[in-house]
């Protein structure tokens, strides 16, 4: 087994260690930091050169299914944001704005890769986290501008040309990929896609703890706060939305997009703000460990789970 085929074995462990290293490389995270949106173009690209883009294309073709995947955005991003903006009035502002930023952002696009894992359905995921990708330059920008009007001096345009930008590059990268190594071999060597995926995660993790871990010894209590409402808003909501559904395989899918977002789309975006760059970096915690956490509980679909 190859090196790369090892860390692939154990990529969940690698990432969750990954977090745990960028606190202890401030230089490292300094240094990378004003590369975040190139990373997070390459990140989008490992995740969506496993994508069957052209079988997505094809099925927004069908109005039934295209009007599925609407459906599902419109609840998980702007009828969300709402409801969070609601629940953020009875806590400070900046805490408020959290919430809508975490709303404003689309599935992570290893959103199937966990369902896989966890024996959800996964074809559901691609769809609806390529559908939510592709529209958060018009949505997200809109849903700041109505629910955060003074969250950041930066016009909506402005906003979505940054996002659509990193999201567009994250594409092009992808069928690149696709085009020189080819959809077979990288079928054929999945588990070594795994480990350079890992291995590009780590690499995206770096610059979001740039200035963390200062901030958390300073601040530790703060910092207690960010992780508790991290670890609500990502497992909370993931737990919560698989038992909606009286279907794990379909309801499980849903889950681990509502809870586990790319938040770091607007780290990347918006002018610098301290706070939410913490938010950003612990929230990388429970993401990563999404997973085991559904493992550990039971929460995954036996039948369909990977093995």
């Amino acid at each position: 087994m190859s090196f790369l085929d090892r860390i692939g074995a154990n990529a969940r462990w690698v990432m969750a260690g990954g977090c745990i290293a960028a606190l202890f490389l401030p230089s490292l995270s300094a240094l990378l930091r004003p590369v975040l949106p190139a990373l997070v173009s390459l990140v989008l690209a490992m995740a969506m050169a496993r994508i069957d883009l052209a079988e997505v294309a094809r099925g927004a073709l069908r109005p039934a299914r295209l009007g599925g995947w609407l459906l599902a955005v419109a609840l998980m991003m702007p009828v969300a944001g709402g409801l969070l903006w609601l629940l953020g009035t009875l806590v400070p502002p900046r805490d408020q704005a959290l919430l809508v930023l975490y709303a404003a952002a689309p599935p992570i696009a290893s959103a199937a890769g966990i369902c896989f894992l966890m024996g959800y359905n996964a074809q559901r995921a691609v769809e609806v986290t390529v559908a939510a990708t592709l529209l958060t330059p018009l949505i997200g920008p809109a849903m700041l501008a109505v629910l955060l009007p003074d969250l950041a001096p930066i016009p909506p345009a402005t906003l979505a040309l940054r996002l659509a930008a990193m999201i567009a590059g994250g594409i092009v990268l992808a069928l690149a990929i696709k085009a020189l190594v080819g959809p077979e071999r990288i079928r054929t060597h999945a588990r070594r896609f795994d480990g350079i995926a890992a291995c590009v995660m780590v690499l995206f993790v770096l610059p979001l703890f740039d200035g963390v871990g200062p901030m958390i010894l300073a601040e530790p209590l703060t910092a207690a706060k960010v992780l508790a409402l991290c670890l609500v808003i990502n497992l909370g909501t993931t737990i919560a939305v698989l038992h909606l559904g009286r279907d794990r395989y379909t309801s499980g899918a849903y889950a681990v997009m509502a809870g586990n977002r790319t938040v770091a789309l607007y780290l990347a975006a918006l002018p610098p703000d301290p706070y939410f760059g913490l938010f950003v970096a612990l929230y990388q915690f429970p993401m990563y460990l999404t997973p085991l956490a559904l493992d550990t509980l039971g929460l995954h679909n036996r039948r369909e789970a990977a093995t």
